[in-house]
């Protein structure tokens, strides 16, 4: 069959195939005001018809009528948009909805290379992380990816560091260092002499949440004074319990800040001024002799009190009592299980403190 003895079924409308009911678009709108254009909004019907001369010396096919046309009309019918209608982003054009965006990535590298005592984060540039608003999630954040720009010491994993510090909520800020502080300490001598630096002067600073009191601070790392003091009064902590921390560690005093002292510090413990030695009696009669002295030394460590020392003390005259008054007093001394508690020489002379 050709094209020109074709017909359209009954009922067929132009556009089934496709899911299109063309004829809508020539009906009047409910209100007769015009054509319905439901579902084609934007875009606007035309309709053009076309004579076409036959090919093939105006044969339709192999036996032709000789009254049979010689032209063929072709009819197009498009949908165009409306004029304006371009401008409107369409579904496929319209701009993604807006996301929420992520979290900004931060970099400690900056801070590292200029604070603290090299270039690599440390106390320091954790406190200038904190004064610029970071929190300890996003720095500890950091550090998990950037292991390479931390401080060996201060990396997750190292204990004691500033990384374990953080996750326990209790970041040491005391062991902050300036890099001016760090250089300068390159080249320090210290003088010598028992009153003597063993450090530049470290000035105190206000740090916060430190979670103990410490001779960090002044000339000597070693000694408990007017900077340790200072830097103590300034993280919060009361008179009365630095006056507890020294209780502990009557030894980290020297010179006038010793309990009775004429400084600050000597007045502040007068209370644990150690009563002058009494003379003992020995078995003849009158004669007086010196309290007996006590101290690290005699065992392997001459930073510690042990039991060597306990036994040098006592070969020295020195009682039960004298010695219990002497761990009681210097139990920064004391270590592994001679601490209190351990079981060792604190537990063992505790019955004998006043």
């Amino acid at each position: 069959m050709t094209a020109s003895r074709y017909k359209a079924p009954k009922g067929f409308l132009a556009g089934n195939r496709f899911g299109l009911n063309l004829f809508d678009l020539f009906k009047e709108d409910e209100e007769g005001d015009g054509y319905s254009l439901s579902g084609f909004e934007g875009l606007a019907p035309s309709f053009t018809t076309q004579n076409l001369e036959k090919g093939r010396g105006g044969v339709v096919g192999y036996k032709t009528n000789p009254n049979a046309p010689k032209f063929s009309r072709v009819s197009t019918f498009s949908l165009t948009p409306e004029q304006g209608a371009s401008s409107a982003p369409s579904a496929s054009t319209a701009p993604p909805a807006e996301t929420t965006p992520k979290t900004e990535e931060i970099d400690l590298g900056p801070l590292a290379a200029q604070y603290g005592a090299t270039g690599l984060f440390g106390h320091m540039d954790y406190i200038k992380a904190k004064e610029q608003g970071y929190t300890d999630e996003q720095i500890g954040d950091w550090m998990r990816v950037n292991p390479s720009l931390v401080a060996e010491s201060n990396r997750p994993g190292q204990t004691g560091g500033l990384y374990e510090q953080m996750a326990r909520g209790q970041v040491n800020t005391a062991q902050a260092q300036t890099r001016d502080w760090a250089d300068a300490m390159k080249t320090f001598q210290a003088p010598g002499g028992e009153l003597g630096a063993t450090q530049v002067c470290k000035e105190a600073r206000a740090y916060e949440g430190a979670p103990q009191i410490s001779a960090t601070f002044g000339q000597s790392e070693k000694y408990f004074g007017d900077e340790d003091l200072k830097a103590a009064r300034m993280s919060g902590y009361s008179d009365q319990a630095i006056k507890d921390f020294l209780e502990k560690n009557i030894s980290l005093l020297r010179g006038g800040n010793v309990p009775g002292g004429e400084n600050e510090l000597g007045q502040l413990t007068a209370e644990f001024k150690q009563p002058e030695p009494q003379p003992s009696s020995g078995g003849g009669g009158g004669g007086g002799s010196s309290a007996p002295s006590i101290g690290t030394g005699a065992g392997a460590s001459a930073e510690y009190f042990g039991h060597a020392d306990v036994e040098a003390a006592k070969s020295g005259g020195a009682s039960n009592e004298q010695i219990a008054e002497f761990i009681k007093q210097n139990q920064n001394l004391l270590q592994g299980g001679n601490v209190a508690g351990g079981g060792g020489l604190y537990d063992q002379y505790k019955q004998y403190m006043r």
